[in-house]
């Protein structure tokens, strides 16, 4: 395969695994911590209200779910690249980053979320990363 087109796939399947990921972890948040009847999503005023007051429990299963989509959507890219490791699941890490950071902005958080999201993100890009290249080194048999 074109070493273009497997980076391009490599990227693509990172980032859809990891929104996927993302969206379900956080749908089963919804299950456990159901958001008050008649909230409407799309109501901004309304969103900001609700997040503002919600317990620890829900702002944790986002949490979850940012850090496991990037580690795994991490992974999954470096992986199917099988080159420059930390180069794709940073692509991933920085999407969701920036991502994460829109979210915060038009949202208000606990400064504790803000600061375990902004430094938690990088850092699961950074395992995933770590953890291709290590897996690719051990495909490669001893040298």
């Amino acid at each position: 395969m074109n070493t273009t087109l497997r980076y391009i796939i490599a990227t693509v399947a990172g980032l859809c695994l990891a929104f996927l990921l993302g969206a379900g972890i956080e749908a089963i948040g919804h299950k456990i911590y159901p958001p008050p009847p008649g909230l409407d999503f799309h109501n901004a005023e309304q969103m900001r209200n609700y997040i503002r007051d919600l317990p620890l429990g829900p702002l944790l299963f986002v949490l979850l779910a940012w850090l496991d989509a990037v580690f795994a959507g991490g992974l999954v890219a470096a992986l199917v690249a099988r080159a420059h490791p930390f180069r794709f699941a940073g692509v991933v890490g920085a999407v969701f980053l920036l991502a994460a950071i829109a979210t915060m902005l038009m949202f208000p958080h606990p400064l504790w979320f803000i600061i375990t999201a902004v430094l938690g993100i990088p850092f699961s890009s950074f395992l995933a990363g770590c953890i291709a290249k290590r897996l690719a080194r051990n495909a490669a048999g001893p040298h």
